[in-house]
């Protein structure tokens, strides 16, 4: 199996983050403590088989939601992008966002953004820069 590890990424992550917000994973409802940020594995597909089928990589993509109470568009970008600088560092690239997306809820604002990265094989989670 190739190298990407979910709960590595998450406890690296909440680390980083959670002295902007708070943090979770497949939380509903969504936390009350704002700000607020899920974070999701919402695609992990693989790549470079060989011929017995071995995966020889991986391309996890994360969704990350920031949420902020009582309009607060500043608050929530500012986490999205703070969000943004850390998933960078650990080599992933943005491909969506972050940007202001829809909420149940008008008196919630929330800022979308996706990161995907490709992990071969014996590969490890270690920050760039």
């Amino acid at each position: 199996m190739a190298g990407f590890d979910w709960n590595t990424f998450y406890s690296l992550f909440n680390a980083e983050m959670n002295n902007v917000c708070t943090v979770g994973r497949y939380t509903f409802p969504k936390s009350p403590k704002y700000p607020y940020l899920d974070v999701a594995l919402a695609d992990i597909s693989g790549g470079h088989y060989d011929l017995e089928n071995n995966e020889g990589s991986q391309a996890p993509m994360i969704t990350l939601e920031a949420y902020c109470n009582n309009y607060d568009d500043a608050k929530c970008l500012d986490v999205s992008m703070k969000a943004k600088k850390v998933m960078l560092s650990y080599g992933f690239q943005c491909i969506t966002g972050p940007m202001k997306t829809n909420n149940t809820d008008p008196a919630v604002v929330r800022w979308t953004a996706r990161y995907k990265r490709v992990f071969g094989n014996g590969d490890e989670l270690r920050k760039s820069n």
